[in-house]
């Protein structure tokens, strides 16, 4: 098990024992009387659930403690765990804790648990001056991308559309130039630094479950999408 890239043995700790549970998933409806049929609004997947068992062992309960303490503050913001017998990485947000003592003083038990989701490495498609494409998510959840626009030629006005009801527009780009929409972190940049005033949108690129369909305005850009597969 590791924590924000830290080996659990740094604290004298193992993982113990893992439960996932799923998310509470509610369709969202509404049956109006008199109607024949109930109308479906759009359904939110809330975060899943993780229950984690750490063990720890020391000279004396003391130095245990200690090691549990340091352990914990690891907790108080989201972290990124690699739990031993699970592909990828859970993004979670502690909500609970307790310590479980043994029959002896050298070993004590941590019960941890987190809101969050499991995530894979990141993935890339690539579209290469051309006017249209699609491709499916990978994973379960909608997904925040980061759209990358690399100018072939000097681009005005370059359209994307597929990203929700609204277009996002590069209004200008220097050919050689690669604007960067970060759907993740809300930022914009082009060599690094604020673009905000060369990219019209309404909202950041994010990916929904099944096939994605893009349009392009024209053929003068090579557009990557890279994004972390979010798994339920």
């Amino acid at each position: 098990m590791k924590v924000n890239g830290i080996d659990a043995r740094k604290y004298n700790a193992k993982q113990l024992s893992v439960e996932v549970q799923p998310p509470l998933v509610a369709v969202n409806y509404e049956w109006i009387k008199n109607a024949i049929m109930p109308t479906e609004f759009k359904t939110d997947i809330e975060l899943g659930h993780v229950k984690i068992q750490v063990y720890f062992r020391g000279k004396d309960r003391n130095s245990i403690i200690r090691s549990m303490s340091e352990f914990m503050g690891n907790f108080t913001k989201s972290c990124d765990l690699e739990l031993d017998g699970y592909k990828g990485k859970f993004r979670g947000f502690m909500t609970a804790d307790d310590f479980e003592k043994t029959g002896t003083k050298r070993r004590y038990k941590l019960n941890i648990e987190f809101d969050g989701y499991f995530y894979d490495d990141e993935l890339e498609i690539l579209f290469d001056g051309v006017s249209s494409g699609s491709f499916f998510l990978v994973g379960s959840r909608k997904t925040p991308c980061i759209v990358e626009v690399y100018a072939k030629k000097a681009l005005t006005n370059y359209k994307i559309s597929g990203f929700g009801s609204d277009d996002i527009i590069i209004e200008s780009l220097a050919a050689g130039k690669a604007a960067v929409i970060d759907g993740a972190k809300g930022i914009v940049t082009v060599d690094g630094e604020n673009a905000f005033d060369k990219i019209n949108l309404w909202e950041f690129p994010a990916i929904s479950t099944g096939e994605t369909t893009l349009m392009f305005s024209n053929t003068g850009a090579k557009v990557s999408i890279r994004y972390k597969p979010m798994w339920i």
